[in-house]
């Protein structure tokens, strides 16, 4: 099911609703809301996939770090597979002179497994990620995919300038 504010929803929502849920998929293509930070709990929840188009009816970009809510509310969490598709690039990058946002330190002692495709220079993306691994105790995957939505060839974007903006991001990763 796709609606506008699903994310924000199921955070908000589900875990009263359906407090067993161990699986659970959530897709937005229009977010407008980012995910609420609640104290309920996902206290069953092992799996969980995010799809996420942003840029395509909002002026400010998603918050990516919002996230984070559902990685809190859910402390038996083995596999995150976020996939955010950005139908343009209006997001602060990582490659500006800010500073990155950090949050109180939380152990997830069994999240083991993320998949981030889509994955770019966003500031928010980029603090996502670190948090994932400063937090992430038992991580024995991380896999950032750049590539989502159309391969080579069939959109618009260089190919060249969005390898080299990820690469930098990643290296920000790696030295901080």
């Amino acid at each position: 099911m796709e609606r506008a504010n699903f994310i924000r929803d199921a955070r908000a929502k589900l875990p009263s609703i359906m407090p067993n849920l161990e699986t659970l998929v959530v897709e937005s293509g229009h977010e407008v809301v980012d995910a609420p930070m609640l104290p309920t709990k996902f206290l069953h929840l092992k799996h969980l996939t995010i799809r996420l188009v942003s840029g395509s009816t909002v002026s400010r970009p998603y918050d990516h770090f919002s996230l984070v809510s559902f990685l809190e509310a859910a402390p038996f969490l083995q596999t995150l597979i976020l996939n955010v598709i950005a139908v343009r690039m209006a997001h602060e990058s990582i490659l500006t002179d800010s500073e990155l946002r950090r949050m109180p330190q939380h152990r997830h002692g069994f999240l083991t497994s993320v998949k981030i495709s889509g994955f770019s220079s966003a500031k928010s993306l980029v603090e996502l990620t670190c948090y994932i691994l400063e937090n992430a105790v038992s991580l024995e995957c991380l896999a950032l995919d750049t590539t989502y939505g159309p391969r080579c060839g069939e959109g618009t974007s260089d190919p060249r300038a969005d390898a080299a903006s990820v690469s930098d991001g990643v290296a920000h990763l790696v030295n901080t």
